[in-house]
């Protein structure tokens, strides 16, 4: 990675998974396994209290947050319930700190200083019983 140069969507994913990481060891989970790919869900394994735990990070350029699409959530949760896992998900937004504009604040750079949008891990929404 290039410092000072704007990232590029695989660095910010990047950035946001090490956001979700530090988190999860904060609150005492076990990390299994760590996929950084954009393209391959989960993200994270992780265990806790003998709870198996599936992640999903999606990470955007300020202003926005990341965001979870559909069909992602229907493929995380089947395999969710293959392994008894609960599953998460981990919208993560990321501005330049040093940004004087938003146009500038949407664009992070490598090595640069970074305002991060992060609340936490929210649950899977649970199906509809009709």
């Amino acid at each position: 990675m290039e410092e000072g140069k704007a990232m590029n969507l695989e660095e910010l994913h990047f950035l946001g998974i090490k956001v979700v990481y530090k988190d999860l060891v904060d609150k005492g989970y076990e990390v299994l396994n760590v996929r950084k790919e954009i393209d391959v869900n989960p993200q994270f394994l992780a265990k806790k209290d003998d709870q198996f735990h599936m992640i999903v990070v999606k990470t955007g350029f300020y202003p926005e947050m990341g965001i979870i699409l559909p069909e992602v959530i229907v493929q995380v949760k089947e395999l969710g319930k293959k392994h008894n896992a609960k599953c998460w998900y981990a919208s993560v937004g990321i501005a330049d700190a040093n940004g004087q504009t938003e146009e500038e604040m949407s664009k992070p750079k490598v090595g640069g200083e970074f305002y991060i949008n992060y609340k936490g891990m929210l649950p899977f929404p649970e199906n509809k019983k009709k």
